[in-house]
């Protein structure tokens, strides 16, 4: 670089960030690691069970997201039990989880405020 100083937006420094996003972009992919990032002891029965989604599907997407060294999972007695392990991710679902409780509970404020209808 000239002057020795660095471009933050540098393709070679942004590669692993794009790579990251792209394996969290997938909804379901999103609402499991938000759901993982909640949950006490998040397995793979209760994860398909909370997302409607059939176990080979939540399997599949759980695969990506390991091979991608965002969530490793470890045996627990019969479970195979999920944990976040990339801290910039388990993060950014931190700030999406927040922000979507705030939304939420702003939308329940908004909703006992409305006048009711004598009708």
């Amino acid at each position: 670089m000239k002057n020795g100083i660095d471009k933050p937006c540098d393709e070679e420094k942004l590669e692993p960030y794009a790579s990251k996003f792209k394996a969290i972009g997938h909804p379901i992919r999103l609402k499991i690691l938000c759901l993982i990032a909640h949950q006490e002891v998040p397995c793979v029965g209760d994860l398909w069970r909370c997302l409607n989604q059939p176990q080979p599907v939540i399997s599949q997407h759980l695969a990506i997201l390991k091979k991608s060294g965002i969530v490793s999972s470890e045996v627990n007695k019969t479970k195979r039990v999920y944990s976040i392990v990339d801290p910039f991710i388990k993060s950014l679902v931190d700030s999406i989880v927040c922000e979507v409780k705030s939304e939420h509970d702003s939308d329940s404020e908004e909703e006992k405020q409305l006048p009711t209808s004598p009708v």
